[in-house]
This record gives C-alpha cells, structure tokens and sequence, in this order.
C-alpha cells in the first residue's frame, strides 16, 4: 500500500466480491434471478447504482480519511462477514428484512494516531450513505427521473447508514458513539429518518 492511496488490484477484486455479496444480501434471491433473465425492474436499477456508489465511497472514505491522517489503508474481506452477508441475501428470499451487510472493511495501521483522527475515518463511511440517500430523496421529491429508481437508491443507502451506525463493536456507529455520543445521537437518528421516509413514500 503506498501512501498515494492508489488501489492494488487485490482491493479491487475484493471490493468487486464484496460488492456482489452486498447485492445478494440486500435483494436476495428474486434480485439475481431478475437480473439472470435480463430484466431490471426501476427499483432494481436504484439498487445496484446505489449499492456501487454507496458502498464504494463509503469504504473509500473510511481508506482515503486514514491515509490522509499518515496511516496505512486497504480493503480486506472478512470470512464471516461475508458468510453473514450471504446468508442475509438467503433470508431476505424467505420474507426477512434484517440483513447483515459487512463482507470487508478497511485495514488501518497508524502510529501516533490522534482521536479526532479516529473519529472522522468511523464517520467518514456512513456520512457519505447519509449524503447519497438525502441527494436521492431531493431527486425524488423534484420527479427527477423514474421515482422507483430513487426509491431503490435511497433503500440501499439509507441501511448501510442504519446498519454502519449501530452501536455495535466493530462497526463505525459503535466508534463513533464511544469518541462522541452527541455525533452518533445525531447520525443515528439521521438513518431513521431516511428509514421512516421509505415507509411514508
């Protein structure tokens, strides 16, 4: 890893496998098999557009924020997070709405590294889900293109916020919530907006 931030080509085929097991635990069954057959419902385009942009950028910033703090950074699969990812995507088939969507996450080795250093790399990732889904919300109330497109991009976003936010070791909301409650409080709450706004849309 050099200290430019430029992807080796193993990050870029984890992100890759990373990425299709984000899908599959996120749409489930129905969504591959949409997509085997050739057809992409609106709502499924919003997904995939969301899910690469959103997840993309979200570990991207979580490895840029680091390197700029004087760390080394690099995306890494995580065996059981994928294993968890990938049996959502089988539940999600079955009528579940809980999925677990962790299949990597950003290697950091930093020395010296300060608090506040800490905290903006954990709310780096979910800060940029919260920014896509209120840009998709803004689509979405001003009819800019179809509304079940921005309805699947908000959908994506608006989890990986929820579920990054969570106050649980070893995701970003637990982190954040132990070096500034009041940031997590108000990130947190931020996610259920966007979740309730899914509901009432």
């Amino acid at each position: 890893m050099n200290m430019r931030g430029l992807l080796s080509l193993n990050e870029v085929l984890s992100v890759g496998i990373a990425v299709f097991a984000v899908l599959f635990g996120f749409g489930g069954l129905g969504l591959l098999a949409r997509l085997a057959q050739g057809i992409i419902w609106a709502y499924d385009a919003g997904v995939i557009v969301g899910l690469l942009l959103g997840f993309v950028l979200h570990e991207l910033a979580h490895r840029q924020m680091a390197i700029r703090n004087g760390c080394t950074a690099r995306f890494v699969l995580w065996s059981t997070g994928l294993v968890l990812t990938l049996l959502s995507g089988i539940l999600r088939s079955m009528g579940f709405w809980l999925v677990i969507l962790m299949p990597g996450y950003v290697s950091i080795i930093c020395f010296g590294w300060g608090a506040r250093s800490s905290l903006s790399v954990s709310a780096s990732g979910p800060v940029v889900n919260l920014v896509l889904a209120l840009l998709g919300i803004l689509a979405y109330m001003f009819k800019i293109y179809e509304p079940w497109f921005w309805y699947g991009f908000i959908s994506i976003n608006a989890w990986l916020a929820f579920f990054n936010l969570l106050p649980l070791h070893p995701l970003d909301g637990y982190k954040v919530m132990v070096e500034k409650p009041q940031l997590w409080l108000a990130l947190f709450a931020l996610s259920l907006i966007l979740l309730y706004f899914l509901q009432i849309a």
